[in-house]
């Protein structure tokens, strides 16, 4: 598998284009997939739930210029993965993860977080705005948005919508500095909307591809 991707390890200034051929990044993906869930005792099974969302999914990330083939979908934006509970939102994300790692490509690496731990964070801390800023800047990958509580603001005028202030912030580093920002969520545009108001959930259709990954529940 090394061999195969041995164009990935390049210096990142020499990349351009698709970090690999296509089926040769699909193939390197699966095999990563496979071994992943079977270390969760699971098998990883393309089907008709998401098979069409595992073709962008790798497209996307190989930096393959047929995944803008519908308007508002851009290799420039981040990636807002939507669907029911245990579909494989997040474990997609970590495969990507597992292959920056094991084949050392930066591109493909980024920090993930819970959106939770991050009000935890900032409920714990005095200095709320330095969480604010910390978690606005730079490439991120916020798991489970919608699943967070309110922070606790008790030195300043109690509750507040984290993820508020911090979308909107990146979404202003976006349009300024091109930051990318990945979401795993169970919430579909509306609810995102009804939850976080229509100022974010506006930016959102900017600063996002949208990709719905659907099906029946695959953990056990």
């Amino acid at each position: 598998m090394k061999k195969e991707l041995s164009g990935l390890v390049k210096n990142e200034k020499e990349i351009k284009g698709p970090l690999c051929e296509p089926d040769v990044f699909k193939k390197v993906f699966f095999k990563m997939a496979q071994d992943f869930y079977a270390n969760t005792n699971l098998d990883f099974e393309v089907d008709g739930s998401n098979k069409s969302f595992l073709q962008h999914f790798c497209k996307y990330w190989n930096r393959d210029m047929a995944f803008e083939v519908l308007e508002n979908i851009s290799l420039g934006k981040g990636l807002l993965v939507f669907g029911p509970y245990g579909t494989g939102k997040t474990s997609s994300f970590q495969i990507i993860q597992n292959m920056a790692k094991h084949y050392q490509v930066r591109e493909l690496w980024f920090p993930t977080i819970s959106t939770q731990e991050v009000v935890a964070k900032f409920n714990l801390e005095r200095n709320k705005e330095e969480v604010i800023q910390y978690y606005s800047k730079g490439v991120f990958m916020f798991d489970d948005l919608g699943a967070e509580t309110e922070g606790n603001n008790i030195y300043q005028y109690g509750k507040e919508k984290v993820f508020v202030r911090i979308l909107l912030n990146r979404y202003r580093n976006f349009e300024s500095l091109g930051t990318k920002t990945h979401i795993t969520t169970n919430l579909n545009l509306s609810q995102i909307e009804q939850r976080y108001g229509k100022q974010l959930s506006d930016r959102f259709i900017k600063m996002f591809n949208l990709l719905k990954l659907d099906g029946p529940s695959r953990r056990k």
